[in-house]
C-alpha cells in the first residue's frame, strides 16, 4: 500500500464517515492490485464566486477540491490540508520581522462572515501565532500588546445587517485574514465588508478603510472587466495618504482586469512556488492562470517605465506571490481546511508586506520600483498569447506577467 494513503482518513466530512470507513478499509487492507489501486485521488480548481460583470467584481479565491474515488473530501484538520502554512511562507519568502499591532492592513471584502472571527481565531492557534482580540470599533484596552481585529460594514459600523451573508465571499474573506496574519502576525486586521459586490459599494468600503486609524495596507482581493478610475477614486485617495493599496489581476489568464488596472493601484499577480526540503525558497514561475497584461482605460503610473513594460497605460502586474492552487495555501472556514489559491492569496500576503516594517515612505509604489533587487526575478511561465510577448511572458527583469518577481525578503516593502 502507498504510503501516501495514510492522511485519507483525516478528509472526510462527518456525514461521509460511514461511506469512507468501507473505502478505507478497502485501502488499507486490499491485496496490491485491487481496491488500493482502484482509488483514484484527484483535485478540481473551483472559483468560489460568481463570475464578475460590468460594474460588479467577482472575488478571486481559487479553492482546490480533493476527491477519491469520485468523493470530494473535506478536511477537518490542517494537518491533512494541502498547501503552505504560514511558517513556510514567510520562510519561502524569507521573512522576520513580526510587526506591530499598531500597524493595520485592511481587508475589503463583499458581502459578510458570519464566522470570521472564529476562522482567524482558530488559524492562529493552529499555527501558534499571538493571540488576537475582537475588538469591535474601540481600541484594545491600554497596555494590552496583542494585536485587534475588526470588523466593519462598509460605512464604517460594527453593525453588518445590511449585508447579507455569502458562502463564496466567506471563503475570500478566510484566505484573505488568514494570508494577513501569516505575513504579519503582530499586526491587527481591519475587515471592511460592502453591501454588495457592486464597484460602487466595494469603493464606499476603500475609502472607509482609508479613513480608519493605524491603516497602512489596503488589499483587494477581487476584480472585473477594466474600467476608467473614477476621477474622486478613493484608491487614488488611499494611495495619496501613503496607504499602500494592492489589487489582485485576476484567474483568467491574459486579461485585464480593475481595480488592479488603476494607475494608483499595485497590482498583484500570482506564481507556483517550490520550496526546497528545508522549507526554503527554490523556484517560482508564473501560474498560467493569473492575470496580467495592459490597460487601454487607465493611463500609465509614473513609477512604471514605458520602455520596459511596453504599454502605453497601466501594466496591470507590479509584483506576485504564491497564487497556483497547486502549491497553495491552508486556509480555515467555518469547521473545515481548504487548499487555496488564486490571486486572491497573493494580494494580502504582498498587502501585509507592506504592513510589516511600514519603511516605504509616502509611495509604496515608487519605494517597491526603487528596491526591486530585493526581490526574486521571475524568468519563465506565461499567463497565456499575447502581442507583445512581455505582457504575458515572464523574462529577466520586469515584464507584464510577474512585474518586478516576488518577495525575497521584506525589502522591497
Amino acid at each position: 500500500m502507498p504510503a501516501s494513503w495514510g492522511w485519507l482518513t483525516c478528509r472526510m466530512k462527518l456525514k461521509h464517515l460511514a461511506p469512507a470507513a468501507g473505502l478505507i478499509a478497502a485501502l488499507l487492507f486490499a491485496p496490491v492490485g485491487t481496491a488500493a489501486e482502484a482509488a483514484k485521488v484527484t483535485y478540481q480548481n473551483y472559483s468560489v464566486c460568481t463570475k464578475a460583470t460590468a460594474g460588479k467584481a467577482g472575488c478571486l479565491a481559487v479553492r482546490r477540491k480533493v476527491f477519491v474515488s469520485g468523493i470530494e473530501q473535506h478536511l477537518v484538520s490542517a494537518s491533512s490540508a494541502g498547501g503552505y502554512g504560514p511558517n513556510e511562507l514567510r520562510s519561502a519568502y524569507g521573512i522576520t520581522a513580526l510587526g506591530l499591532k499598531n500597524r493595520v492592513i485592511a481587508i475589503v471584502d463583499a458581502y459578510h462572515s458570519g464566522t470570521a472571527f472564529e476562522d482567524i481565531t482558530e488559524y492562529r492557534n493552529t499555527f501558534g501565532l499571538p493571540t488576537m482580540l475582537n475588538c469591535g470599533v474601540t481600541k484594545p484596552a491600554k497596555g494590552s500588546k496583542a494585536p485587534c481585529f475588526y470588523q466593519l460594514n462598509q460605512s464604517g459600523a460594527a453593525d453588518n445587517s445590511a449585508a447579507t451573508t455569502n458562502a463564496g465571499w466567506a471563503q475570500e474573506i478566510a484566505l484573505d485574514i488568514e494570508m494577513a496574519s501569516a505575513i504579519c502576525e503582530k499586526c491587527s486586521i481591519l475587515l471592511v465588508e460592502a453591501n454588495t459586490a457592486t464597484n460602487k459599494d466595494l469603493s464606499s468600503a476603500v475609502a472607509t478603510a482609508a479613513d480608519f486609524a493605524g491603516v497602512v495596507a489596503i488589499s483587494n482581493s477581487y476584480g472585473g472587466p477594466d474600467n476608467a478610475e473614477p476621477i474622486d477614486s478613493p484608491f487614488a485617495a488611499a494611495a495619496a495618504s501613503g496607504i499602500a493599496v494592492v489589487a489582485s489581476t485576476g484567474d483568467s489568464g491574459y486579461a485585464v482586469n480593475a481595480p488592479a488596472s488603476y494607475t494608483s493601484v499595485i497590482g498583484v499577480g500570482g506564481t507556483n512556488l517550490q520550496l526546497d526540503s528545508l522549507g526554503n525558497w527554490s523556484n517560482e514561475t508564473v501560474w498560467a492562470m493569473a492575470g496580467s497584461g495592459c490597460s487601454k482605460l487607465n493611463t500609465r503610473p509614473t513609477w512604471q517605465d514605458a520602455t520596459l513594460t511596453k504599454c502605453a497605460g497601466k501594466s496591470t502586474v507590479d509584483v506576485a506571490a504564491v497564487a497556483d492552487p497547486a502549491t497553495g495555501v491552508k486556509v480555515f472556514n467555518d469547521g473545515f481546511w481548504y487548499e487555496f489559491g488564486g490571486t486572491s492569496a497573493s494580494a494580502p500576503i504582498i498587502a501585509s508586506l507592506f504592513a510589516l516594517k511600514n519603511n516605504f515612505g509616502d509611495s509604496a509604489a515608487a519605494f517597491l520600483y526603487g528596491n526591486a533587487a530585493a526581490l526574486h526575478d521571475i524568468v519563465s511561465g506565461t499567463t497565456g498569447r499575447c502581442r507583445p510577448a512581455i505582457w504575458c511572458t515572464a523574462g529577466v527583469g520586469q515584464d507584464g506577467a510577474s512585474g518586478l518577481g516576488t518577495p525575497n525578503t521584506a525589502g522591497a516593502f
